[in-house]
């Protein structure tokens, strides 16, 4: 006999012993010693019916337990530090060893970024024979070609006399990684810009914060080289700018244009048949932009700078809108302003799964309590246009159904989802939620990315309130009432002033508040002593330079303490941390740490608790002064690909071959934010192994692409 998922066991017994007096949710508040010994018999019950399913799944690599993966990678021929991705296509990439596709291949299924292959040979004008001695032979390049656009990037096809050695050698072949991943808004409200110079111009900026953020190619999904021929019935095609992902420039623009493509004036006009116009409803290349739910024709968009701080030197004509691939910005003709908000389809790129735009959250289908968010639909039961109706509506669903608590769950009581990528007004002061249903959840649901517009200020008693997978453009502020805040693929806008502030103490100092963040971009922590933050796989940047600061040069603001105590208090919080990057000066109570960054060092009071584990610790560490230390240094101070908010390689490490901290890590990773994204490790794995995929005598290389910004 079995039971069927999600029952207990006491279905099994008469009705006379399996009811308890009362009816209804009021049950559960009658505990009977019955009650007890049933709950202990399912809490075994499902350990060994999960035991028994996962000796299936072992079966298989796809859904294999990972201890599991590295003694089937054994049994295929792989080594034992092999991922799940490779062992499950070890033997589709061996069936094609030796050609381009199939190295292509090999180094996107063991790096997870994309990648393209250069063969030497096809960049090659002439080859010199040792044995012979050179005539006065020389390459030239048309500048007027539009090959000219591609020289210096992994597409360059401009062919060079050679000299032995390098990528352009006739006999290597070079693997070009692109170390970030690209992922997409969809349907993202933009945001007003206001210009004092130009009060009457309609400029918006594309990302949800307000930022710079220039374009990018929408990403291609990874599939094998094989995948492809059987698809088109022919030779696997290359991977060229369309398929990469690469940022919207000038230059890529015209490498991609065919005759007629491009017209000029004040402004540029893109031709329908060009490779980057918008073809598909919600899958465009580059940009796809919509008014109050009215797709602009992509004949109507015309293409240009937008200065920032003054008006455009070419504003857009009726029904028109000017586009900024540099910044992200777009301005619209007065007459397509007023027909409601703007929203894109847009592509952005992230070196790890950090932040809201990666999230991949989804609603708990056993949340007790369910109530929607989306303006676009009208107002119903269950289903509000805001956040603060919201909350509303789902206090007085529990008081109409008389739901209590129920200890022996661990499952959302109630779950407010954010089914839009629009912006949202937070409740107004402080919302403190009075509900004895103690588990709280807000939620973005998958593939949308919401914004909460200004300071969210909030408390839950006794409970558990969750954020996940959204941006706050403000501060946020949890009450010292609440039992603990869960942060999951949050982003906090940390250019603007912004702090994440926990109020610990409760009522009489009995309540001891946790900030526990996963995955998240934040902005400043401000906790006090009696409170613990517990950080996994997150960034907090105290120093908030804006992407158009970093690259122009202008004044970056006064650098703010990552983490530090709230205004009055004297102590700091706990932190434990795990594979965290601090932009800014730490200074806690007491630390725990491993594989984190502490860019601009650390202040610890309590140095007999806790322990600092394979850690960068700044420039110039005290570390009579710090808890104990085990391998953190001494180390040359970091090199970041960009320190810009939201920038391509927001405080990733270089991925320098002399740069020690991309191997300081626990496991022989890099350490910080990005540990999880296994970076270093994956393009030392393919450079150890490159060689197993390309014919003898050929010389396997791999080579990073540039970061774009």
């Amino acid at each position: 006999m079995s039971l069927v998922p999600g029952t207990s066991i006491a279905t099994w017994l008469p009705p006379a012993l399996r009811d308890v007096p009362g009816s209804g949710e009021a049950s559960l508040s009658s505990a009977r010693l019955l009650d007890a010994l049933l709950a202990a018999v399912d809490t075994q019950y499902r350990l060994l019916a999960a035991d028994i399913d996962q000796v299936w799944e072992d079966l298989f690599v796809e859904s294999c337990a990972p201890w599991v993966v590295p003694y089937l990678a054994v049994l295929v021929g792989l080594p034992s530090d092999a991922e799940r991705a490779e062992v499950a296509y070890a033997i589709a990439l061996r069936r094609r060893k030796g050609t381009p596709g199939a190295l292509r291949d090999f180094a996107e299924v063991l790096t997870a970024f994309s990648a393209r292959v250069v063969e030497g040979w096809q960049v090659t004008l002439w080859s010199q024979r040792l044995g012979y001695p050179p005539p006065p032979r020389a390459a030239a390049l048309s500048l007027a070609d539009v090959a000219a656009s591609r020289v210096g990037t992994p597409f360059d096809r401009a062919r060079r006399s050679f000299t032995p050695g390098g990528n352009f050698d006739p006999a290597a072949a070079t693997a070009v990684v692109w170390p970030w991943r690209v992922f997409t808004y969809r349907g993202t409200q933009a945001v007003p810009v206001s210009l004092p110079s130009a009060p009457s111009t309609h400029r918006y900026a594309l990302h949800p914060l307000g930022v710079p953020a220039p374009l990018y190619i929408r990403p291609r999904p990874l599939s094998l080289s094989a995948e492809d021929l059987a698809a088109s019935g022919g030779p696997a095609p290359a991977i060229e700018e369309t398929g990469a992902p690469v940022r919207v420039t000038r230059r890529l623009i015209e490498a991609l244009a065919g005759p007629g493509d491009l017209s000029e004036g004040g402004t540029r006009v893109i031709a329908p048949s060009h490779p980057l116009a918008s073809s598909q409803p919600g899958d465009p290349p580059m940009l796809e932009l919509s008014v109050g739910g009215s797709p602009i024709p992509w004949s109507s968009l015309r293409f240009g700078p937008l200065p920032p701080g003054a008006a455009a030197p070419f504003p857009p004509a009726a029904g028109q809108a000017v586009v900024d691939v540099d910044q992200g910005m777009v301005e619209l003709a007065g007459d397509l302003a007023g027909s409601g908000p703007l929203r894109a389809v847009w592509h952005r790129p992230a070196p790890g799964g950090i932040g809201a735009l990666a999230a991949t959250t989804r609603g708990d289908l056993a949340a007790r309590i369910v109530v929607r968010v989306n303006p676009m639909l009208a107002e119903g039961p269950g289903l509000s246009h805001s956040l603060a109706g919201a909350i509303a509506l789902a206090q007085a669903l529990e008081q109409s159904s008389k739901l209590v608590a129920d200890p022996r769950s661990s499952r959302p009581d109630v779950e407010i989802r954010l089914e839009t990528s629009d912006r949202l007004a937070v409740p107004p002061g402080t919302t403190s939620i009075t509900s004895g249903l103690p588990r709280w959840r807000i939620v973005a649901s998958l593939l949308s990315t919401p914004t909460l517009v200004g300071d969210l200020a909030i408390d839950l008693p006794g409970g558990t309130l969750s954020i996940e997978g959204l941006y706050v453009s403000g501060s946020l502020t949890v009450g010292p009432a609440t039992s603990k805040l869960l942060l999951r693929n949050v982003t906090i806008d940390p250019t603007r002033g912004a702090v994440v502030s926990v109020l610990s103490g409760g009522s009489g100092g009995s309540v001891e508040t946790a900030l526990v963040a996963e995955r998240c971009l934040l902005a400043p922590i401000q906790a006090g002593l009696g409170a613990s933050v517990i950080m996994t796989d997150c960034l907090v940047d105290g120093r908030g330079h804006r992407l158009d600061e970093a690259g122009s040069g202008g004044p970056p603001p006064p650098p703010r303490p990552a983490v530090s105590s709230t205004a009055g208090a004297r102590f700091g919080p706990d932190l434990q941390a795990s594979g965290v990057t601090f932009a800014g000066q730490v200074q806690v109570d007491a630390i725990e740490a491993t594989d984190c960054l502490f860019a601009d060092g650390l202040q610890v009071v309590q140095r007999q608790r806790g322990c600092l584990r394979h850690c960068y610790l700044g420039p110039s560490p005290e570390l009579g002064s710090l808890p104990p230390a085990y391998r953190c240094g001494p180390f040359p101070a970091p090199t970041f690909s960009s320190v810009a908010f939201e920038a391509a390689g927001y405080y990733a490490l270089e991925l320098a071959s002399d740069q020690p901290l991309l191997s300081a890590a626990g496991d022989g990773g890099e350490v910080g934010a990005y540990h999880h994204a296994r970076r270093a490790i994956r393009l030392a794995a393919l450079r150890r192994r490159i060689h197993e995929f390309v014919p003898l005598g050929i010389d396997a290389l791999v080579a990073l692409a540039p970061w774009e910004e």
